[in-house]
């Protein structure tokens, strides 16, 4: 009986531990979600002349587009894609490439102001990381450029 007990109450903290590690890493179909309509940055610049690279998913404006850029000047590409699973499928319109690139979405915490974790292994533009913060609503990027413009 005492064995039973015992054995009992390690498998019972056992279950409780890994029911508390849930993983950082969200669900190919949350990923998705919280891929679209959010400012998705290599970094949070510190000063106007600082480099930063900019993905944007909206799907509702027909495709997405990328930022490569400071705070005042830069250029952009337009692009159409998909979410098929884990992969973003990019159709770059200015060159003809069709690129399909296994994405992931984790919370982490920084650097700060972050608290997502875009990464995408093949991305077919920029560095492979980026980051995103889960509080954004911001829906036609308005609030991005005022945070930017805060930095001066």
């Amino acid at each position: 009986m005492r064995t039973l007990l015992v054995t009992s109450a390690v498998w019972a903290l056992a279950f409780a531990a890994c029911s508390l590690k849930s993983s950082p890493q969200l669900s190919a179909s949350d990923a998705r979600d919280v891929l679209i309509d959010r400012n998705w940055l290599d970094r949070m610049p510190e000063t106007p002349r600082d480099k930063l690279h900019v993905y944007r998913f909206v799907p509702s404006m027909g495709g997405g587009v990328y930022q490569d850029r400071t705070l005042f000047k830069g250029t952009f590409e337009l692009f159409m894609f998909k979410v098929e699973g884990d992969h973003i499928v990019f159709d770059l319109p200015e060159t003809h490439e069709r690129v399909a690139s296994q994405f992931t979405i984790e919370r982490v915490s920084g650097p700060r102001p972050f608290d997502l974790k875009l990464t995408i292994a093949n991305d077919p533009r920029g560095p492979q990381v980026y980051f995103g913060m889960r509080s954004e609503a911001d829906r036609d990027g308005h609030l991005l450029d005022e945070r930017l413009a805060a930095i001066r």
